[in-house]
């Protein structure tokens, strides 16, 4: 720069002109101004005409393709799909959610029987009170061998979200309504 540029340049700094303003740092666009730009550019090309002649134009889309199953999946997914197969893993997590509820609805049902025993006299209220705790050891006895059966699914679950939560007996009778139980006769 030579010795007359320089007070000229000085000036130009110095005035307020509005290229010398110095311009703020713009803010990150969110979300909803990204989602808004992005359907006025659509809604201008689509008024534009960009996407009269796409192929298939007017037919239904095809989407047997699935974009976030992996390379090395997508052949045996077809040959399941293909010959109406599901992986063990479904299979053993529905067999395992049925005899959950059979469970629980077994022991609904017992226990609003043995709740309407309550008035009963004498020995038959013994006997329901004794029927009650062969069915509570029974219920334990099943619920621990479900519990090694969900362990052993959640072990094989190729989807985290997906596994089974073990069963409690005290959190299945508080289901039901019989959390009051004390261990020797709900009667």
């Amino acid at each position: 720069m030579s010795e007359q540029d320089k007070p000229r340049a000085k000036e130009e700094a110095s005035s307020p002109n509005v290229e010398n303003v110095p311009r703020r740092r713009a803010r990150p666009r969110g979300l909803n101004e990204w989602q808004d730009l992005i359907t006025e550019q659509l809604d201008e090309a689509a008024a534009h005409g960009a996407f009269d002649n796409l192929p298939g134009k007017g037919r239904p889309l095809r989407l047997n393709r699935f974009p976030n199953e992996p390379d090395d999946m997508r052949m045996a997914n077809k040959l399941l799909k293909d010959n109406d197969l599901t992986p063990t893993w479904i299979g053993d997590r529905k067999e395992l959610l049925a005899e959950i509820e059979l469970l629980r609805t077994e022991m609904k049902r017992r226990w609003e029987l043995t709740r309407a025993s309550a008035g009963a006299a004498g020995s038959e209220r013994e006997a329901f009170a004794r029927s009650w705790r062969r069915s509570i050891a029974d219920w334990e006895a099943r619920i621990d061998e479900l519990n090694r059966r969900i362990v052993n699914l959640n072990i094989a679950l190729p989807i985290w979200r997906m596994e089974l939560h073990r069963l409690r007996l005290d959190e299945e009778l508080k289901r039901i309504g019989a959390s009051n139980w004390d261990g020797e006769s709900p009667l």
